[in-house]
């Protein structure tokens, strides 16, 4: 039995060099909300909070953990990972309804749970994702993703001095502007690149067919999200099976609708992120359920997402790639010690026990909020 004696939560900021921008606004800082959960035994589990947008939204969660889940956390006790995701999750539903704030409440029991998964690992004296799979491999192929259109050469290079071979590039604005950003980016890859287009849930229904029937000129690898994920599920359906290669699943936050989409359509790329919805008990209940390489999990925030995400993906599609943000951010570059290392478009797994990481001295520099019990 693991017993929880002492709860952390910790509030990074970055200010940005230059903006990271997309279809619905833009991130002039960036945030990363972690939750470390302390033992009986003086073991610490790290998850992150999902916390990008809009700005202060890392905030807003930080007070959320403190009012609602940091009396109920400290003391908890579990023998199964999974429990404590079972638990909050039902224990806040009724709040979830009376607020009309699902998101907050889910993004903070999936950093509990992450958090959870990771101290259980600890316990076990093992990596994460040997715990989850044995036959996981120590690294995990990622892509470049958070590249606005506009930067996509700078952004690409930086990448490729990584060893990265594939690239998310940031579409949804105008369409024909969309269209001369693509005709350049097709130009400037090399024969063994390829690139993803993200819309961000730009496109309206009405528009959205014509507006995928326009870029089928381009040898993009998937189109994410071209609408928004609040659509009828029947809407979304009959879109994937009218039109390839498109990709969806980081604002789908019901198992259910994972499996519809794996069972009634054509769809290759399910997209599912362990800090907005679920956690890592969601996704490996859901793997279970659905064919395991269309799983590419879904992230963009800290180190700490980053490098449980990684743990993950290693274990359930290992032949598939993870997202990997390629702008600056010191809350993913400097706050974890080893620092996350990305070779030849590889992340490399730390294989000591849980996540393998810890914070960095340098951590402290970013801390804008912390609060412990």
């Amino acid at each position: 039995m693991i017993h929880i004696n002492k709860i952390k939560i910790y509030l990074f900021k970055y200010k940005n060099k230059n903006p990271v921008l997309s279809s619905f606004g833009r991130m002039t800082f960036r945030s990363s909300l972690v939750i470390e959960l302390i033992d009986q035994n003086n073991n610490s589990g790290f998850g992150e909070v999902w916390c990008n947008f809009p700005n202060h939204a890392g905030m807003y969660r930080f007070e959320i953990f403190k009012d609602y889940f940091a009396n109920l956390l400290k003391k908890f006790e579990f023998e199964n990972p999974s429990d404590p995701f079972s638990f909050f999750y039902e224990k806040f539903n009724s709040i979830k309804i009376q607020s009309g704030d699902y998101g907050a409440f889910s993004n903070i029991v999936s950093g509990i749970d992450c958090a959870c998964w990771d101290l259980f690992s600890k316990n076990k004296k093992t990596p994460l994702n040997k715990l989850l799979n044995n036959n996981s491999p120590d690294k995990i192929q990622v892509y470049a993703s958070g590249i606005n259109r506009d930067e996509h050469k700078e952004r690409i290079n930086e990448a490729r001095n990584l060893g990265i071979k594939k690239f998310k590039i940031k579409i949804g604005y105008d369409l024909k502007d969309d269209i001369s950003s693509l005709e350049s980016i097709e130009k400037f890859l090399n024969d063994n690149e390829d690139y993803m287009i993200d819309v961000n849930q730009a496109w309206k229904p009405d528009e959205v067919n014509s507006n995928i029937n326009a870029l089928n000129q381009f040898k993009y690898y998937w189109l994410e999200e071209p609408i928004s994920a609040d659509n009828s599920l029947n809407t979304i359906i009959h879109l994937i099976n009218n039109h390839k290669n498109l990709a969806f699943g980081e604002n789908i936050t019901q198992m259910d609708n994972f499996i519809k989409l794996n069972d009634e359509t054509q769809i290759k790329f399910l997209q599912p992120d362990i800090a907005r919805y679920g956690g890592i008990s969601h996704i490996m209940a859901l793997k279970d359920k659905i064919i395991n390489d269309k799983l590419y999990l879904h992230y963009l925030g800290g180190a700490v997402g980053l490098i449980t995400s990684a743990h993950l993906m290693s274990s359930i599609n290992q032949n598939g790639f993870l997202e990997y943000d390629i702008n600056e951010n010191a809350l993913r570059t400097e706050i974890l010690k080893p620092a996350v290392k990305i070779k030849d478009g590889y992340l490399h797994l730390n294989l000591s026990k849980g996540i393998g990481f810890n914070f960095s001295e340098v951590s402290k520099n970013y801390l804008d909020q912390y609060y412990e019990l």
